[in-house]
């Protein structure tokens, strides 16, 4: 097992230029050790009181470590260790590793007098100068806090007592309940977080919750006889984070109180999160309601991805490795996926000893997902550097990239070199098994089919026919029902009000009227040129006529089919005036019904083939029953326009929506242009109009490397032209 933090061996002509297996180390006089027993395991509490530096190590390592006295030289120390632990034992190059280990710490220094001018307690870890310069991660020392704690502490010990714990457990379950009660305001708050003018009240709240997480480590330190030795602040991707150094709790003998060190942090965070919420739903002030706000977003959300993440060093880390009584579980579960991977590309087992049974497999398990989820997180913040910082994105990414890969490079090219000059055979079968599983990998992904299906939002309407549109322009006059009444066809909803239509009429009967006193006349005299020409004018108007009585009739409206009426506020629509075409009312027959669903311009190749191949497709509604619906009609033109409100990300939809302007600020259309089409759902099911779902598409004709791609180029462009807005803003 070795040290926690230290992060892997090291090459002697990276040390000095010593030959180091000649020497002979002394332990400084002011380094302690410390037992404890995780488990079946015992491992050894470094403590260096002069640097107020604390370390962790194995039983076998503190073995080697003891014998070191400045007479014994490394070759008997090692040949003890040997003799002393048997199969467990160190093998020359972990012990040289732990040399240069002790060497770099100061915690030894080489006995030898004619060595010390070049010892290696002045060499300079390259990973660790590498660190330095990441742009990503820098550490910002402020000051040593143990006096200021040691003040404080009587005056805020309580809150971190027995009864004091029950009762913010408590009072954070009853905050979840109050946050679940009034959930649809909280959320439609949402909106204004990233606001322009909400980053200020983002960064206080940020600063002041970190401090007081920061706060709680160090007195639940001190509450146990611990001290904390530094203080300051790391900029990590430039958001600042708070930290101490609390170190010292590795030394407690009980791991409930490393524990409950570990967890003070999220403890407060949460408390403050509580009294947030409460606060919250009664304070009337808008700036007071936002800074509660940001409090209750930063206290729980980023308390919980970031701080109890078990596969970041953080709170979370220390907790989980406590539990599973598995001390420096990084770095162990580290080697174990190193050890795996060299027998499976080099075919070398490792001169470390290796964790079996049950142990192994939380080891492997750990490492395999704290490496997909560093990479992950290496990958999003290089991403995100490009995009937010335009032209020196591309320089702060290059320094990530060396910062992060350039020790793991480094180290695996002198691996290459070590295996190409002395075991040439492991060196070849490695470029056979990687050129395998890179050949299998480049398949997979040229060769299989994307496994995620194309869905489109949508929402439940009648057909075409169950709406009830004015026929004619006019003021209403009269409603004849009632939102949810009965009707039969035919029936009379509304009565409109046109002077003019019905003026029209009357007039049209008049000139009906004199061209027949002109024909009869025409006739009587013999003109029988004129009788023809009034003839014809009487065709004429009577064909206005019967338009224009159409018109009339279409005053009244009248049901087109029984059921049951739909309207919002029906009654707000008397004495108002409506335009041909305006949609008045529905009448619900609880059968017909479609979906319409709106569907994004680079899904249009999959719906035209659906639609070409005559496919049902899947439809989820809610948390129905999954159904299906046949597509019947595809709008051709792409448009911005909102197919239904109910759609909008504002209302809790899936379509991302802006305004229109300043002299529209009320209605909303697409960030971007989109299709509408309609499914006709099957008949018999009495599905409540204006219910969200969403229609399964197909999947696309994209192999699964093409699909990794798109949705990887589209968020990139998404976040681009989110950066150019803000800018533009």
């Amino acid at each position: 097992m070795r040290p926690d933090g230290w992060g892997g061996s090291m090459s002697l002509a990276d040390v000095s230029t010593v030959d180091l297996t000649r020497t002979r180390l002394r332990l400084n006089e002011d380094v302690t050790f410390t037992p404890h027993v995780y488990g079946e395991e015992t491992c050894y509490h470094i403590d260096h009181a002069a640097r107020s530096s604390f370390f962790r190590i194995g039983y076998v390592e503190y073995v080697f470590i003891s014998l070191l006295d400045g007479r014994t030289t490394f070759a008997e120390a090692l040949a003890l260790t040997s003799r002393r632990c048997g199969a467990e034992a160190l093998g020359q190059t972990q012990a040289l590793s732990l040399y240069s280990w002790l060497l770099e710490n100061r915690l030894a220094q080489i006995a030898d007098d004619a060595a010390r001018g070049t010892q290696a307690t002045e060499q300079k870890n390259s990973a660790a100068w590498l660190q330095q310069l990441n742009p990503f991660w820098i550490r910002l020392p402020l000051g040593q806090p143990d006096e200021f704690l040691k003040t404080i502490s009587p005056a805020l010990q309580w809150l971190f007592s027995p009864a004091a714990t029950l009762a913010t457990i408590l009072l954070i379950i009853a905050a979840a309940v109050q946050l679940a009660a009034d959930w649809s305001a909280f959320s439609a708050a949402s909106s204004g977080v990233f606001a322009r003018d909400n980053w200020l009240w983002l960064l206080l709240a940020w600063l002041g919750l970190k401090g007081c997480h920061e706060l709680a480590h160090g007195l639940v330190c001190r509450r146990y006889g611990g001290r904390v030795t530094e203080t300051g602040l790391i900029l990590a991707f430039f958001a600042p984070l708070a930290y101490v150094d609390a170190t010292s709790s590795w030394s407690f003998t009980s791991r409930w109180k490393r524990i409950h060190v570990a967890a003070a942090g999220m403890y407060v965070e949460l408390l403050l999160a509580s009294v947030a919420v409460f606060l919250w739903t009664r304070v009337e002030s808008t700036v007071v309601s936002s800074l509660l706000y940001n409090v209750i977003i930063m206290a729980s959300v980023s308390t919980l991805l970031f701080n109890a993440n078990p596969l970041m060093k953080f709170d979370g880390y220390y907790i989980l490795s406590d539990l599973l009584q598995q001390p420096n579980l990084y770095t162990q579960s580290g080697e174990a996926v190193q050890q795996l991977a060299a027998r499976w590309i080099w075919g070398r087992n490792s001169s470390a000893p290796v964790t079996r049974g049950r142990h192994r497999g939380v080891l492997l398990s750990y490492g395999l997902a704290a490496v997909v989820w560093r990479l992950f997180i290496c990958c999003s913040m290089l991403i995100a550097a490009s995009v937010l910082f335009h032209g020196a994105g591309v320089a702060l990414v290059a320094a990530g990239v060396v910062a992060w890969f350039g020790v793991p490079v480094l180290k695996f090219g002198r691996l290459l070199v070590q295996l190409a000059q002395q075991q040439p055979s492991r060196l070849i079968r490695g470029a056979v098994v990687c050129s395998l599983v890179a050949g299998v990998t480049a398949g997979a992904l040229l060769g299989l089919p994307g496994p995620f299906q194309t869905v489109a939002p949508g929402v439940v309407q009648l057909q075409d026919g169950r709406q009830v549109r004015a026929e004619v322009d006019g003021f209403v006059e009269a409603i004849h029902v009632v939102a949810g009444q009965q009707v039969a066809a035919g029936d009379v909803l509304l009565t409109l009000r046109n002077e003019d239509v019905r003026n029209q009429v009357e007039d049209l009967k008049l000139q009906i009227k004199q061209e027949e006193i002109r024909q009869q006349t025409a006739m009587q005299d013999l003109r029988s040129g004129d009788a023809a020409v009034a003839v014809s004018k009487q065709r004429s108007l009577h064909q206005q006529l019967r338009q224009a009585e159409r018109r009339l009739a279409g005053l009244t409206v009248r049901a087109p089919a029984a059921g049951a009426v739909v309207a919002r506020n029906l009654s707000s629509l008397l004495a108002t005036f409506v335009e041909e075409g305006d949609e008045l009312l529905l009448v619900d027959d609880g059968q017909s019904r479609r979906l319409r669903i709106s569907v994004a311009e680079e899904d249009i190749g999959v719906l035209n083939k659906a639609a070409k191949e005559r496919m049902t497709l899947a439809v989820r509604l809610g948390t129905r029953p999954l159904t299906w619906g046949v597509l019947e009609r595809i709008v051709p033109r792409a448009s911005r326009t909102l197919p239904a409100e109910s759609l909008a990300a504002t209302e809790g939809g899936a379509l991302p929506v802006r305004s229109r302007g300043e002299e529209s600020e009320s209605e909303l259309e697409l960030t971007e242009h989109r299709f509408v089409a309609d499914l006709r759902l099957p008949a018999g099911q009495r599905l409540p109009l204006g219910e969200r779902g969403y229609a399964t598409l197909g999947d696309r004709d994209e192999s699964l490397g093409q699909h990794l791609y798109r949705v990887g180029h589209e968020w990139f462009e998404d976040q681009l032209q989110l950066a150019r807005d803000s800018s533009g803003d």
